[in-house]
């Protein structure tokens, strides 16, 4: 046999065995409808789960309901990215009902024990009587089960340990990424229009963000990131680089100027955000009432994110400063309140970049191919 007939052989042979290998496992991401909050749930190809916040306390049913309906019997990590109660408020009733190996977060809450008038010069449209007593409470008790587990107050550049995946931190306790990702750094050109605003010196700044990659696939979950903590990931270089799926920072808010400074700058998503980012579809998760002190400015910048194919959301919005925005109806999970499952967006992603999302409602599908 010549040499070069035995290499086709070989080939040919090489072509016959790998066409009965299986498939790689895809990477879960699930966007759970948890109303006006966030909690989204990774299940990597090894089969191990991080939880990305809970939701807030009266979503916990809805939580633990939608892990039973998937088969989810354990949480490697509950990642808590800032401590407000939307994020980290069904936490406590989620560690009793099912095992946390490792709580992961920024650290302490900056907040605790702030008096009522420090509240009210920061969250006056909102703040309840108590001031931050009932947050104190819930964050007194997310300690406790925080103290049975393995605890880890992740920083900056930090890798989160869960197999299959590369999850890196790129933004904890009001801190940012100094130094770009591979790939990431070049400039930024919607850098020149954006304003600086006001500094938040409360929970949502301290943000714990997290980019995952499985192989040329990449996604992104920034927390509540206020305006200026976010423009430092993507300005002047971009930092970060390109994604196929953003969950929407901080759930889309953008506050008007007549509200004053302090609250101008608790907005989120910057034009640098969305031109460094250029997600391929956006994953946002707002309650029906929106934010009924807001704009559509956030939602309007993701809406004009270049390469952006499609908006997937948890619920319909039917009031606030986003009304009119909804995208249609086989990409929303809940349309016209609760149901008896907890409805969901999934997305089952593949090493070549290729994903599919999935709306739990209606069984709807739509497959994104790998960029080329």
């Amino acid at each position: 046999m010549t040499h070069s007939r035995f290499l086709a052989t070989l080939f040919a042979l090489a072509a016959v065995c790998g066409a009965g290998l299986p498939a790689a496992p895809a990477a879960g991401i699930y966007m759970i409808d948890v109303g006006q909050g966030n909690a989204v749930l990774l299940v990597s190809p090894s089969g191990e789960t991080m939880l990305m916040d809970t939701g807030a306390r009266f979503a916990a049913d809805r939580v633990i309901g939608f892990m039973r309906d998937i088969g989810v019997k354990q949480l490697d990590y509950l990642l808590i990215s800032h401590f407000e109660e939307d994020h980290m408020g069904a936490a406590t009733a989620l560690a009793e009902k099912i095992p946390i190996r490792a709580f992961v977060d920024h650290g302490e809450n900056v907040t605790y024990g702030k008096s009522l008038e420090w509240w009210k010069q920061r969250r006056a449209p909102w703040i309840r009587p108590d001031g931050g007593q009932r947050i104190d409470a819930t964050y007194d008790a997310y300690r406790q089960v925080r103290a049975k587990a393995r605890h880890i107050a992740v920083k900056c550049g930090d890798r989160i340990p869960i197999q299959g995946v590369d999850a890196v931190v790129v933004s904890s306790g009001g801190q940012v990424l100094t130094k770009p990702l591979p790939g990431a750094g070049a400039p930024n050109s919607a850098c020149a229009g954006v304003e600086r605003r006001a500094e938040d010196d409360a929970e949502d700044g301290q943000s714990v963000g997290v980019l995952i990659s499985y192989g040329k696939f990449r996604a992104v979950n920034l927390g509540d990131l206020t305006w200026n903590n976010a423009n430092a990931l993507f300005c002047p270089r971009n930092l970060l680089g390109p994604v196929d799926a953003y969950v929407v920072t901080h759930h889309a808010q953008s506050l008007p100027r007549d509200l004053g400074g302090y609250y101008r700058g608790l907005s989120c998503c910057p034009p640098s955000e969305l031109n460094g980012l250029r997600p391929r579809v956006a994953l946002l998760t707002l309650g029906s009432q929106g934010h009924k002190l807001g704009t559509s400015e956030a939602i309007d910048t993701v809406r004009k994110s270049p390469g952006l194919e499609d908006l997937w959301q948890t619920q319909e919005i039917v009031a606030g400063g986003e009304q009119g925005h909804n995208s249609a109806d086989d990409f929303i999970a809940n349309i016209g309140g609760k149901s008896d499952r907890t409805g969901y967006i999934k997305l089952s992603a593949n090493r070549d970049g290729s994903f599919t999302a999935t709306n739990s409602r209606n069984g709807f599908s739509k497959t994104y191919p790998a960029r080329k």
